[in-house]
């Protein structure tokens, strides 16, 4: 699993103004000194800070963007420059960071994505071009990453799987799609398998 940082910079301020003639808050749309471009921007009465789309200067954009008087910021959906669309994407006070849906330009696929403050990232899923399915998936700050399962093309399914930084793979059970089973299996860098069948 490659990094899952959520590139996510959703707007910290919005100063905003209302038609206080008629007592309700209009829409407006402005451009903030840094070039950020915000549309249908508008602030409820209990706070709370709406735009309908934001460009940022880096070629960011965010739709549907909510800033909660509690700090907790939400977007519907973001776009990247480089292709990346995340959906669903909540921040919170503390600096967490979730995302519904994650879709990448290579066309891999990460699902219930939580970034921690101190950098460890998690998914409920995430599906490769190539057929692989992984499952609650942790990666750690030191590069190590852990599935609780992973499913291949070929039917065959992993079970407790670790990669180390140093690329080695441990699975707790590997189970063949001949119904094969294989316990404690470790694949070392220089291409070596050590295993247990049963």
């Amino acid at each position: 699993m490659k990094q899952m940082i959520i590139a996510v910079s959703l707007l910290l301020a919005f100063g905003v103004g209302c038609d206080e003639g008629q007592g309700r808050q209009l829409a407006r749309d402005r451009q903030l000194p840094d070039g950020t471009k915000l549309f249908g921007e508008r602030t409820l009465k209990d706070g709370t800070k709406k735009v309908g789309r934001a460009e940022l200067p880096n070629g960011d954009k965010q739709f549907d963007v909510t800033s909660l008087p509690d700090g907790t910021r939400k977007a519907g959906r973001v776009e990247l420059p480089d292709g990346q669309k995340h959906f669903d994407v909540t921040v919170l006070p503390d600096g967490t960071q979730k995302v519904g849906r994650a879709e990448f330009p290579n066309g891999e696929k990460h699902f219930e994505m939580t970034t921690l403050p101190d950098g460890t990232e998690k998914a409920g899923r995430i599906e490769y071009p190539n057929g692989i399915k992984e499952f609650d998936v942790t990666s750690l700050p030191d590069g190590t990453e852990k599935a609780g399962r992973a499913e291949l093309p070929s039917g065959e399914k992993w079970f407790d799987m670790t990669s180390l930084p140093d690329r080695t793979i441990n699975i707790g059970r590997d189970e063949l799609a001949n119904g094969q089973k294989k316990f404690d299996v470790t694949w070392f860098p220089d291409g070596t398998v050590k295993s247990r069948a049963r």
